[in-house]
């Protein structure tokens, strides 16, 4: 037999922009619902996480940053009658290594020594909807863009408002806080897996979302960083999963229609 009909659904969907009768000729995933990750810091931003997602790529000035995050995602999840713990907390880990500390300030001091402030200003203008702040004084305090529609990192460009205005911020100020990415994560492997393992111990994130400017890089964090936290047990050795929902260790959603079968043969 190919198809079981009796098994096959249809979606029906009717909307308000378009509908669609299905079904599909596919069997479901292993997964029962590819993961979905969710990406916003603003208010309505996380309750959408705490929602709908499966995981979330956080943003965090630092280490109580990211706990208060981690917290309040947790907190909503909760709120929406979901289980916290299914819920993945991933911040942005960006790592400069080195044998020493010393070399290790030093090469993150010449990344600094390039940045340019123009670049820092584009960058910026990012979560304001690429606003170009060349327009303004940089000298002058931080602008006033209560005119300026924030859609895209609402999170983040609220908080940078907040911060300017709290700090008293000049522009070229705000360039230099919030146009390059920060990172504490900076020192000797060992220094780098200690960092990592009291974000993950403080509940400050779940895992974490690496970013790096080549290959080298992410090839010098596996190499050197990963054994470190293999031997304390706080990163897999090998995979005990087939798919990503269990390599984050989420649970397959129950499939709906197998419910309402058993719900009627009760």
């Amino acid at each position: 037999m190919f198809l079981d009909k009796t098994k096959q659904h249809a979606l029906n969907h009717k909307g308000r922009f378009f509908s669609v009768a299905g079904p599909l000729a596919l069997t479901r995933s292993p997964q029962g619902q590819p993961v979905i990750f969710q990406a916003g810091d603003s208010d309505a931003g996380r309750d959408l996480g705490a929602t709908i997602a499966d995981a979330t790529f956080a943003s965090a000035d630092g280490f109580e940053a990211a706990q208060a995050y981690y917290a309040d995602l947790k907190a909503r999840a909760a709120a929406q009658g979901r289980n916290p713990d299914h819920i993945v907390v991933l911040p942005g880990l960006t790592v400069t290594i080195a044998d020493t500390q010393e070399e290790a300030d030093r090469l993150a001091a010449a990344h600094e020594a390039e940045l340019d402030l123009d670049k820092l200003l584009v960058q910026l203008g990012r979560p304001f909807n690429y606003h170009d702040f060349r327009l303004y004084d940089l000298d002058a305090p931080f602008p006033d863009l209560s005119h300026v529609s924030l859609n895209g990192y609402k999170g983040h460009a609220e908080r940078i408002i907040k911060t300017a205005r709290e700090e008293g911020l000049t522009l070229r100020e705000a360039a230099w806080r919030f146009g390059r990415w920060r990172s504490g994560f900076v020192g000797t492997p060992e220094a780098v897996a200690d960092e990592i393992e009291r974000w993950f111990t403080g509940r400050a994130a779940d895992g974490f979302n690496i970013h790096v400017t080549k290959p080298g890089a992410f090839a010098q964090f596996t190499d050197k960083v990963v054994p470190i936290l293999q031997r304390r047990g706080l990163f897999r050795a090998d995979y005990t999963a087939r798919t990503l929902r269990g390599h984050l260790g989420l649970p397959i959603p129950a499939n709906r229609y197998s419910g309402r079968l058993a719900q009627v043969a009760e």
